[in-house]
């Protein structure tokens, strides 16, 4: 030991990263930086993997970035990967209905009201009368997030005036892609604020992005060399045993490999999920608060990503949603990784050529979030029922599956339902030296990439706070 003060980060996920980048930006920093992760590498359920079937780098799961996600932009400006994160100019997302067919959502990147008023009122994928009721729900927003944590989504936007079948074909995918629940089990906070930062905020906060290259390449190899430069020491294949609590102080850390105590000048940041938390937090802390609230954060929704190879190519819009559907988003994978972007339209183009972009690719990924009725399907039943929807969009296709693989995430996100602000704990705990991040965290933010990262970003400054370093 060097016995200069030490910072040891438990979880090599996003909000692990983000905390030693935040921990680490001072080159003459008076303390160490350990960070530990139980994996063969960082980033947590973050990552990609070569598919020699499909012949290419495959990401473990699809992601729809947002032009909000100021925490993730700066940690890729940290990394030095922004660049490869690419927006549109708008909100342009082709959303396809079983009654309507395929009709673009389309909002200007203006931040005038006047702007998102238009865009929605234009979304053929509704009735006009039924898309009226949008216009309603700006005034039911409550100033605070919470004073609806003890609704449901669902039953705020009823009291938003929103009709069911708005609810049922429009704001159903919303809810469930955001946050990894349908609207019926999430807490009505979580979409409020989700909104505020988004579509309420204005267009230029709403604009959807992908990422270009595949994740481990946008946050975990950038962030090893990042680390290296800075000195940061990174563990992997460590896995976490438990840690030691007295007098109010974390006294120590168990890996697989070695017990690592603590001084009294010591800190412990846990980034672990909170299934994982409660099985390493000592005994003598399992009656306490904090542990209750981590178990009882810890059911888990699932998200499940489905990557295809046509036998010929198929066109398909850069990214389509589907309403009422069991597939939520197909995301096409070859023009993604040529940076392709929607053609720009001017806000009130009402005619019958303003079609959407469709680009051809051979390899599309399908991501379903609140997976648990498909998680038991085979990866051909899984394929099957993605070209189905594929054929929606491009029905003159005679393309078939020549490679299907599928991802399982059973421990996608934790289940954030009404009355979840009562749960989600702070960075800072009732222990002196031991710091929570991750996206369980009092984020107010669904359990996302986005969530994660200003969780870490939040612990590192109350560390560096409470060192004397800010």
């Amino acid at each position: 030991m060097s016995g200069r003060p030490r910072i040891i980060v438990m979880g090599g996920g996003l909000a692990g990263i983000a905390a030693c980048e935040r921990l680490s930006r001072n080159p003459s920093r008076p303390f160490d930086i350990l960070l530990l992760e139980g994996r063969p590498r960082l980033g947590g359920r973050v990552g990609s993997y070569f598919d020699p079937e499909i012949g290419r780098e495959i990401d473990t799961g699809q992601h729809l970035f947002l032009s909000c996600y100021t925490g993730t932009l700066a940690l890729l400006e940290a990394l030095g990967t922004r660049s490869d994160l690419v927006f549109y100019d708008r909100l342009h997302l082709p959303l396809w209905d079983r009654e309507r067919g395929l009709h673009p959502l389309d909002i200007p990147g203006s931040d005038n009201p006047v702007a998102l008023a238009s865009g929605l009122l234009q979304y053929e994928g509704l009735p006009f009368p039924s898309r009226l009721a949008f216009l309603t729900l700006s005034r039911a927003i409550p100033q605070v997030d919470n004073d609806v944590d003890h609704l449901t989504a669902y039953e705020f936007l009823q009291r938003a005036g929103q009709p069911e079948s708005v609810i049922d074909r429009f704001w159903e995918l919303v809810i469930l892609s955001a946050t990894n629940l349908p609207s019926r089990r999430v807490s009505a906070a979580i979409l409020v604020r989700i909104l505020k930062e988004s579509l309420l905020k204005g267009g230029s906060h709403s604009r959807p992005g992908y990422n270009a290259v595949p994740l481990a390449e946008l946050f975990v190899f950038p962030a090893m060399k990042l680390f290296g430069k800075r000195g940061v020491t990174v563990r992997t294949k460590t896995r976490i045993v438990g840690f030691s609590e007295s007098q109010g102080r974390v006294t120590g850390v168990l890996t697989s490999q070695e017990e690592l105590p603590l001084g009294r000048s010591d800190h412990l940041l846990s980034a672990v999920p909170p299934w994982a938390f409660e099985k390493i937090a000592p005994i003598s802390l399992h009656q306490s608060p904090l542990v209750d609230q981590m178990s009882r954060l810890s059911y888990a929704s699932p998200i499940l990503s489905v990557n295809f190879l046509f036998t010929e190519p198929v066109h398909l819009p850069l990214i389509t949603g589907f309403h009422q559907s069991p597939v939520h988003w197909i995301f096409n994978r070859d023009a993604m990784e040529l940076r392709l972007v929607p053609e720009t339209r001017s806000w009130f183009d009402w005619s019958s050529q303003a079609g959407d972009d469709f680009f051809p690719t051979q390899v599309a990924s399908a991501t379903v979030s609140g997976a648990d009725d498909l998680l038991g399907l085979s990866d051909q039943e899984l394929g099957e029922l993605c070209l189905e929807h594929v054929k929606k969009i491009d029905p003159k296709s005679r393309a078939s599956l020549k490679s299907v693989r599928a991802v399982r995430d059973r421990f996608a996100t934790p289940v954030l339902g009404a009355g979840q602000s009562t749960l989600r704990p702070e960075a800072r705990t009732a222990i002196a030296n031991l710091w929570i991040a991750g996206d369980t965290t009092d984020t107010g933010l669904p359990a996302t990439m986005e969530g994660a990262i200003r969780s870490g970003y939040r612990a590192a400054e109350l560390i560096l706070e409470a060192m004397g370093e800010r």
